[in-house]
């Protein structure tokens, strides 16, 4: 015969096996002491919860007209305030968010003006104008005279002749 002395590996399938066991063992002991006290803890929360109930409708029906006395004299309280706010701050908090906003704000470039570059362009237009005109006479001058210069009148410093009768009122060529 063989004797052995050594135990037998106990999985861990059984450690749980037995303390569930033990567990419900004890649920069940706990549950037959539970039972008669539930059923006597139901009428009195059955009683409570009415009670509750009549108590939170009487304070309602005491507390109603006092709030609503409270809410008529606020309202007209409340708009007074505005009404004032609008008429006295409102004013005064919106200047001196214009006068901070003017204050932070980014200056916009300047552009610069043309006008005196556009008189000068002007001035100096009209003067060459003028002189091209000037040149234009001058030139026509020259060429329907054969290059010499035309006087209609003698001057006080020449002396001669007086005019030809035979040119009709023409000018002489000097």
């Amino acid at each position: 015969m063989f004797l052995s002395t050594r135990k037998q590996p106990v999985s861990i399938n059984d450690v749980l096996r037995y303390r569930a066991a033990q567990a419900g063992g004890q649920v069940g002991a706990l549950a037959g002491k539970a039972m008669p006290i539930t059923q006597h803890a139901m009428p009195l929360a059955q009683s409570a919860s009415a009670t509750m109930r009549h108590g939170a409708g009487s304070a309602m029906s005491k507390t109603t007209p006092a709030v609503e006395a409270a809410r008529s004299w606020a309202a007209p309280q409340l708009e007074q305030s505005a009404h004032a706010i609008t008429e006295t701050i409102a004013p005064m908090i919106s200047t001196a968010l214009i006068n901070a906003a003017h204050k932070i704000e980014v200056p916009k470039p300047r552009q610069k003006s043309n006008r005196g570059l556009l008189a000068g362009a002007m001035v100096l237009t009209a003067a060459a104008g003028a002189a091209a005109a000037a040149a234009v006479r001058m030139r026509r001058t020259a060429a329907g005279n054969g290059g010499m210069t035309v006087t209609t009148e003698p001057g006080p410093a020449e002396t001669g002749p007086p005019p030809d009768p035979d040119l009709d009122g023409r000018s002489r060529i000097v």
